[in-house]
């Protein structure tokens, strides 16, 4: 499980990551819920992937698909199309990630909901919870969404 606290072995934040129109720079994550990053995007060769989806939602527990860019479970695919890498849930993308420079990339397109979270976007805009997020900047250690438990 990744924690605030505690990031996977292997994982290095890109200087500056793009999601769905927002800039987020300086080690600042995408998600958190609770204590626990469901996404991770950091940078290798290719970028490097880890995803958590919501296993029980009474719980409130996760479970790992997606670590270090390898699917995890049988019913996620992680594709390589083109410079891109294209996470899919049961045929669905969830993840669009491509390396744009040695420590950079762009999330052109999110959707969390087939893993249980209501976090969603595109090229221009990132949506979560109701509310809609573009041309923001986001820096430090911090996180962009961050969803109580």
């Amino acid at each position: 499980m990744k924690t605030i606290d505690k990031t996977p072995k292997g994982y290095v934040p890109y200087s500056l990551l793009s999601v769905c129109g927002n800039k987020l720079t300086g080690g600042a994550k995408i998600l958190a819920v609770g204590d626990t990053f469901p996404i991770l995007i950091g940078k290798g060769s290719k970028p490097q992937i880890w995803l958590m989806a919501i296993a029980s939602p009474n719980d409130k527990k996760f479970i790992s698909i997606v670590e270090a860019s390898i699917s995890q479970h049988s019913f996620v695919r992680v594709e390589e199309v083109g410079r891109q890498l294209v996470v899919k849930v049961q045929g669905a993308t969830v993840l669009k990630v491509e390396q744009t420079g040695d420590d950079q990339a762009l999330v052109s397109e999110i959707d969390m909901r087939p893993l249980g979270l209501n976090v969603f976007g595109g090229v221009s805009e990132l949506n979560a919870g109701g509310m809609s997020f573009s041309n923001n900047t986001f820096s430090g250690g911090g996180t962009l969404i961050s969803f109580g438990l």
